[in-house]
């Protein structure tokens, strides 16, 4: 998925929400600001959103100085999730389609995400699940895949939302998992040690995509990610970002995210806030 000119607006919106939110003098803001409009005045279109959310992610770590920003909010909301787990397991457990429920569980962790132009109240989202019908809902190809497969690769995105990922991995009996997480701190996107602390290991190897950018870009991606890509019979990606980076990637991919960006609603046929459970066409081009 290549930038679009609706792309612009919301990255300047976003970018002055991060500065925003740390303790910065007007000064640095402004000058940092003047920055990002310079590189995108330069930037190339044709690469995808996660491409150049990589470089401006980049760009916001330089001006604060600090290399991980959201370590303090990543931790929070793990564990704030990590807090809830017995109760959510018990939810899956006692429901009519465990499989179903688990599901929907790690879709509505999509809404902690601090980088996007919609962020859902993901509290409110877990009273009102039971009442939610996702708006694309490829639920039953999904299940059939993956009692057929072998190899699962399952494309992480958000830390606290991390927790619904491992409670949805134990529902699905593939024999060998492989959680993917972010190769460096981007906004509170996974990495291993995140993922590490939630316990992520009990239910699936953890590898690296090798790339610091919101989302997979694959020109970028190790090498380790791309064999396993190759070698996965099902591909779970989670989060907006990896629908950007993989939609036109062929592959048995699943997409499982929220909508949080009026172009990616306009595109789909749905509304901001939307579940999504989307299986890729093959002949997507």
């Amino acid at each position: 998925m290549k930038i679009a000119l609706d792309c612009m607006s919301c990255i300047i919106k976003n970018y002055q929400k991060l500065l925003n939110l740390n303790h910065l003098s007007e000064a640095v803001k402004v000058d940092s600001m003047k920055q990002l409009l310079a590189f995108l005045a330069s930037a190339d279109f044709n690469q995808s959103p996660p491409a150049l959310g990589r470089e401006i992610h980049r760009m916001i770590r330089r001006t604060l100085g600090d290399s991980d920003p959201y370590r303090d909010i990543k931790v929070q909301y793990n564990q704030l999730i990590l807090d809830m787990y017995a109760d959510l397991h018990k939810k899956i457990v006692a429901s009519k389609n465990p499989f179903y429920t688990a599901l929907k569980l790690a879709v509505a962790g999509n809404a902690i995400d601090f980088g996007s132009q919609h962020q859902p109240d993901v509290m409110q989202i877990l009273k009102s699940l039971e009442q939610i019908t996702p708006a694309i809902d490829d639920s039953e190809y999904l299940q059939r895949d993956l009692k057929n497969a072998r190899h699962l690769l399952y494309i992480g995105d958000n830390c606290g939302e991390i927790v619904f990922d491992k409670l949805f991995l134990e529902n699905i009996a593939v024999p060998m998992r492989y959680f993917v997480v972010r190769g460096g701190p981007v906004v509170n996107d996974v990495t291993r040690e995140d993922a590490t602390a939630v316990g992520m290991e009990e239910v699936a190897k953890i590898i690296s995509n090798g790339d610091d950018a919101p989302g997979v870009v694959w020109d970028s991606a190790s090498t380790e990610f791309k064999n396993m890509y190759y070698k996965a019979d099902v591909i779970i990606a989670k989060g907006q970002g990896n629908f950007e980076g993989l939609s036109h990637t062929p592959g048995n991919i699943y997409f499982l995210f929220i909508v949080k960006c009026d172009l990616i609603a306009r595109k789909l046929g749905v509304q901001p806030g939307d579940f999504i459970i989307q299986r890729k066409v093959h002949n997507d081009s």
